[in-house]
């Protein structure tokens, strides 16, 4: 946490250093100037004012009324660097070809030295095919900065300050919410790493139980299957027994029945064939 606190606080003291070291000329108005030579027409646009150790651009826009051949173009940008006049950019177009309604465009970014004062001198000169020509003007007015705009800086510079600083408290308090919350996830993940790992160790152990139980249980199956087949063939054969079983039962039956009838019907016979022979010895 404090790793990003000092990051943090690097970052905008530098953001401020670096507003305050450059003055930003791109708030200030543009002028353009306007040039022909012969069949080519142009314009080159740049700031009206600048400060020493500024960054600024001049846009320069070439247009060809017809066809035509650049054979050499150029700008020059100089400055009064101290007490002598110092070239501080340069843009060169040579052997350009150009048919008509072409536009030709070129951007020269300048940065004054520190100690450059008065206004920027440039020289634009052309040689064409169908004709040439020279314009040499003084451009941007390059001044010191006074006091008002130093204080005005001053308080911008502290009001973008006091605004970084409210965004950073703002984010402080965020990181240390999201901080605390990252801490308790973090033991919830702790706790919950080792609930798996126990369960997973109890998964393996009943992994290894199932694969037993099922090669047990593929054993007893198999010992079912062949003794419900012994079972099936014995409880065949048991009623066949039975059938004959009870046919010699029921045939046991009828021969002592039979028997029985038969001993009881014997005797009476015999006394009616002894009384039937007695009248005759009378």
């Amino acid at each position: 946490m404090s790793h990003l606190k000092s990051k943090i606080v690097i970052l905008m003291f530098g953001m401020i250093l670096l507003l305050s070291l450059s003055h930003a000329a791109t708030a200030s108005q543009f002028s353009i100037i306007s040039f022909r030579y012969g069949v080519i027409e142009g314009s080159l646009e740049f700031h009206e004012e600048a400060h020493p150790t500024d960054t600024i651009t001049y846009n320069l826009t070439i247009v060809a009324d017809s066809d035509v051949t650049i054979i050499n173009f150029t700008l020059k940008i100089s400055g009064l660097v101290g007490e002598k006049w110092q070239t501080l950019q340069t843009e060169q177009i040579t052997l350009y070809p150009m048919i008509k309604g072409e536009n030709l465009t070129r951007q020269m970014i300048v940065t004054l030295p520190p100690n450059v004062s008065e206004r920027l001198y440039c020289i634009i000169e052309a040689s064409t095919s169908q004709g040439s020509g020279k314009t040499a003007i003084y451009a941007t007015y390059v001044r010191i900065v006074t006091y008002d705009e130093l204080l005005n800086s001053y308080n911008e510079l502290l009001a973008n300050y006091n605004t970084l600083q409210a965004d950073y408290n703002q984010l402080l308090t965020n990181y240390d919410a999201l901080n605390l919350n990252y801490s308790s996830l973090e033991a919830e993940y702790s706790t919950m790493h080792t609930n798996f790992d126990s369960l997973d160790f109890s998964y393996e152990s009943l992994m290894a139980n199932y694969s037993s139980l099922t090669t047990i249980y593929d054993s007893l199956q198999e010992s079912y299957t062949y003794i419900k087949t012994k079972y099936d063939a014995s409880t065949g054969e048991l009623n066949i027994v039975r059938s004959l079983m009870y046919i010699l039962g029921i045939t046991t039956v009828i021969f002592v029945a039979t028997t029985i009838y038969f001993r009881q019907k014997a005797p009476y016979i015999v006394l009616r064939k002894e009384t039937a022979a007695k009248p005759d010895k009378e």
